[in-house]
């Protein structure tokens, strides 16, 4: 399998993905979420959209790790440590300061003056964002990348696999582990159940239920309780490329791991709504690792066989996927403040203002990419 190959079905599976997250955070102001969010509906807020976040939560961030990963080995063994690390610190590291000190403080200066009270944006800026102040309303937003943690995920992994593969460069260097790999079907099994049984743990003894955030080291913003799905995905993305086990995965039969994937997933939906809550999440750990697995496993297998090709339109949508993600959120937060006078209901609001987010952002980064020099970071 070709660079080309690999790269048509992963960047379209890349879309496919953007267009879930912009969705998921479309649907955070008009559906039952746990989470926190620029702008609040105020009117009864549209309960069946639990439903998507609980299928997107469930997989897509862990398969975006997943695909990041595999493109790590590729782009250090081309340019070497140095160059990685420069290239990394660029691309994630100057959309980081931008999102901290310009694009999440703005969003969270829109929602101070309407939901608590109304201020300058200097005074806001440096007494609640900066926390030079005594007391601080949005203290929870300081040191916040919003959304932009998933860069901030990607440019830590980054500067760790720098260090690793210097230390095992020092420590063996003639290893070597090229060779191709085949996935059998029990060690699938066998990571599905060791996920589950690691994300449990994380969620119950070791206290970090979904929807807790913490600042790991003080700065490393995170939700443990899905870490273990995360890091795992990208370290397995790591070694599909090193092992080229990707050909495995993608043949045309892994597309029936989409139906144990979805299968629990509708399952827990029928017991959601005919047995109650408890039964429906009981052991929800080990079939939210089904599901994520088998959903992985089943686009890759997928988009493979039917999406492997460049398009003119996907080309365009491919290469302005990362600025997408990275603009899409104040794209989503504009729009849903611009719809707030409409007085419709919650779900219409999220399908309208979903099919407006989505060129939206795309849009915005191809006009980004525009000013010379922004190729190089989007």
């Amino acid at each position: 399998m070709t660079d080309k190959e690999r790269l048509y079905y992963l960047d379209n599976l890349k879309v496919f993905l953007i267009i879930l997250v912009i969705m998921h955070h479309v649907g955070q102001a008009y559906g039952s979420t746990g989470g926190i969010w620029f702008y609040s509906y105020p009117g009864e807020r549209a309960k069946t959209l639990g439903l998507l976040f609980l299928f997107n939560a469930s997989f897509f961030m862990g398969f975006f790790f997943f695909i990041s990963g595999y493109f790590y080995p590729a782009s250090f063994d081309r340019h070497g440590a140095r160059k990685f690390i420069i290239d990394k610190l660029m691309r994630f590291g100057i959309p980081l300061i931008f999102a901290a000190l310009f694009m999440i403080p703005v969003m969270e200066f829109v929602k101070y003056l309407k939901y608590t009270n109304r201020i300058s944006f200097q005074d806001f800026y440096i007494q609640q964002w900066l926390n030079f102040a005594p007391t601080t309303a949005v203290i929870q937003s300081t040191r916040n990348f919003g959304h932009m943690w998933f860069i901030e995920h990607l440019l830590v992994y980054a500067l760790l696999y720098a260090a690793i593969r210097k230390v095992l460069k020092k420590l063996a260097s003639s290893l070597s582990i090229s060779s191709t790999r085949y996935v059998r079907i029990y060690a699938i099994i066998l990571y599905i159940f060791t996920l589950g049984v690691i994300t449990h743990l994380m969620r119950t003894s070791w206290g970090f239920p979904i929807n807790r955030w913490i600042g790991f080291l003080g700065f490393i913003q995170m939700e443990p309780a899905h870490i273990p799905q995360y890091l795992s995905l990208f370290i397995i993305g790591i070694f599909a490329y090193r092992w080229s086990f990707l050909e495995s995965i993608t043949m045309p039969r892994n597309m029936l791991w989409l139906l144990p994937g979805l299968g629990i997933y509708v399952i827990t939906i029928v017991q959601l709504y005919t047995t109650g809550r408890q039964t429906a999440f009981f052991m929800w750990e080990y079939r939210e690792a089904l599901l994520c697995v088998g959903i992985c496993i089943g686009l890759l297998a997928l988009f493979k066989t039917f999406f492997n090709r460049r398009r003119y339109i996907m080309q365009i949508l491919s290469d302005n996927a990362f600025g997408a993600y990275i603009f899409h959120v104040p794209v989503v937060v504009a729009l849903q403040y611009a719809f707030d006078p409409v007085k419709t209901g919650a779900f219409t609001l999220f399908v309208v203002v979903s099919c407006l987010s989505i060129p939206g952002s795309f849009l915005i980064s191809i006009l980004v990419r525009l000013i010379p020099g922004f190729k190089r970071i989007l």
